[in-house]
């Protein structure tokens, strides 16, 4: 799994966020489940057949882990009470094309970090997206196609 190294401007995500010590701690699931019972509320959808999950890894004591199911907006404006909004950092992004038939979600990852382990790249930040498409139709489907989207910076 080759990624496309892409420049990327800052953009806003608005969502539902859950978090956990770790990423386990979350039940992504029941997660999406909300917020597609409330997501056609947020006003100024760029695409609302693209969704969004970011996950943002902190390390440090106590550790915490923050995932954030939302859509992109091009303007912040009144959302249900539950939402919140989050703008992602421009810069370098790796941009993994991940195939079901290849393997699960931990696949995926495993691979796309692998990559940027032995590259000339290494995480500019500490979280990850990923982007569910038209391409999407579900972890076992093997056609399903998701993207992930890593910021990096050069070594």
């Amino acid at each position: 799994m080759e990624p496309k190294i892409t420049p990327c401007n800052p953009f806003i995500l608005a969502g539902i966020i859950a978090t956990g010590e770790n990423e386990g701690d979350i039940d992504i699931g029941s997660l999406w489940e909300r917020f597609i019972a409330q997501g056609e509320e947020i006003q100024h959808q760029v695409n609302p057949d693209i969704g969004y999950e970011l996950h943002i890894h902190i390390d440090e004591e106590p550790s915490r882990h923050i995932s954030l199911i939302g859509v992109e907006v091009t303007i912040l404006e009144t959302m249900p009470l539950e939402m919140v909004a989050m703008v992602v950092p421009g810069g370098t992004y790796a941009r993994f094309t991940h195939l079901f038939k290849n393997g699960g979600y931990g696949d995926a990852f495993k691979t796309a970090y692998a990559w940027i382990e032995n590259s000339d790249y290494e995480p500019a930040n500490p979280f990850d997206i990923q982007v569910y498409d038209e391409r999407f139709n579900g972890p076992d489907d093997p056609e399903s196609v998701l993207e992930i989207l890593i910021p990096v910076k050069g070594k």
